[in-house]
């Protein structure tokens, strides 16, 4: 590791953590709209958002019954923390002069604040930090992803700030890139519920040996997208996710499903399965399932109704990939009954 990584690695574990485990162990959200907050612990490296990132959710689900996507893949996550546009020259030199004050700190410490002293301000390399630059750059620090439970993680960008010159995308592991706000996007992807319609139509009110036709209406299930940018550098991600199938879990291995792998492809309409019709009782559903044990020996069956979704982004540069895919889950308390006869 550099001299430099050494120093931030020093200077996040040896004054800021206290800090940091002294106030809130998650930060709040960053806003939906126009970028972030950071936190005022009196530490570059607490920022929880950044203000130059900006973000376009007109296409993302919204109301009361929307839900985040839960990726398919155990390998990964949304990054913990970054790199991006923090402070001018200005803003850089009022955080040191409220932190940095080495006459507060012995050994090691002191002589950590002392060589950021000289290192932003001193001329090794920059003077008064950089303000004859000012306008044409800004200094980039660590932002941590508020949504990340472990602070450890949260903490591991550990680079001190860094001068980029405005437009230039910084070639630092870690830094805002279209990747990195694509996976950011895909973390604030909102999804419906998923709402399906049974025949026979109550929860409570299944029958063994009956199939329960499942299906739901056209335009229920629609792409939604999210849009990151960050200002003033020209990079930008918009991330999509596209519903591709519905998959029944009948909550028992007392069922059979239709079809047979329990996974029902969404049609282009947007609609999942047929309407049951009068008339059809001794067909098999497109999409169902039929109980095999009714509920006597339980309250009820957790069915679980899932949608798998394929996301994907497109970038600035030309950039664009795929991204993991998800599921969103709906469970259904599912009774049923055991009847001689049906009408149906």
């Amino acid at each position: 590791m550099s001299r430099k990584g050494n120093i931030g690695l020093f200077l996040l574990t040896s004054l800021t953590l206290p800090l940091l485990l002294a106030g809130p162990a998650r930060a709040e959200p960053v806003s939906s709209v126009t970028g972030g907050q950071n936190q005022q612990d009196g530490s570059f490296f607490a920022g929880a958002g950044a203000r130059e990132i900006t973000w376009d959710e007109s296409r993302n689900g919204s109301g009361s019954s929307v839900g985040p996507l839960r990726s398919t893949s155990t390998a990964w996550s949304p990054p913990p923390c970054w790199y991006a546009p923090r402070w001018n020259p200005e803003e850089l030199r009022e955080v040191a002069e409220r932190i940095w004050d080495p006459s507060t700190q012995r050994g090691t410490a002191a002589s950590a604040l002392g060589w950021m002293w000289r290192h932003y301000d001193g001329g090794d390399p920059y003077e008064d930090f950089n303000s004859e630059e000012a306008g044409n750059g800004m200094w980039w620090g660590a932002v941590q992803n508020p949504n990340e439970p472990d602070i450890l993680e949260r903490m591991s960008c550990s680079n001190i700030p860094f001068w980029v010159e405005t437009g230039e995308v910084p070639d630092v592991e870690g830094a805002l890139s279209p990747l990195i706000l694509a996976e950011l996007a895909y973390e604030r992807i909102r999804v419906p519920d998923t709402n399906i319609t049974l025949s026979p139509e109550r929860e409570d009110r299944q029958v063994v040996n009956l199939p329960t036709w499942i299906w739901a209406d056209a335009g229920d299930f629609s792409p939604v997208a999210v849009t990151a940018s960050l200002d003033g550098w020209g990079i930008w991600a918009t991330t999509t996710a596209r519903p591709v199938a519905l998959t029944i879990d009948p909550g028992t291995a007392d069922a059979d499903l239709f079809p047979r792998s329990g996974r029902c492809p969404i049609n282009e309409d947007g609609s999942v399965g047929t309407p049951y019709t009068a008339g059809r009782s001794g067909d098999d559903p497109p999409c169902g399932l039929t109980y095999r044990r009714a509920t006597h020996h339980v309250d009820s069956y957790p069915m679980t109704a899932s949608i798998a979704w394929e996301v994907s982004w497109e970038g600035s540069g030309g950039t664009g990939d795929t991204l993991p895919a998800a599921v969103f889950d709906t469970t259904h308390d599912i009774e049923v009954m055991e009847v001689q006869a049906v009408v149906r």
